[in-house]
């Protein structure tokens, strides 16, 4: 059985993209609805000196929403 590396594939730094396939007049129909019923999205932000407490944030998993890192 071959060897697997967990330390590179479970614990290394990951990103998430995304796609949306829809039209400009979908996008455009769904962000007039997000501000019809008031949608706004919860965002933590963090001062550029305080990245790696952004960072420990995201790790722990105690975030609901958001997190921006501002200079």
């Amino acid at each position: 059985m071959p060897q697997f590396d967990y330390d590179s594939l479970l614990w290394g730094e990951r990103q998430i993209r995304s796609v949306a396939n829809m039209t400009r007049a979908d996008a455009r129909e769904f962000l007039q609805l997000a501000s019809d019923i008031g949608l706004r999205p919860r965002v933590t932000v963090f001062p550029l000196n305080a990245a790696n407490d952004a960072l420990a944030t995201i790790r722990s998993d105690s975030v609901d929403g958001a997190v921006a890192i501002v200079p």
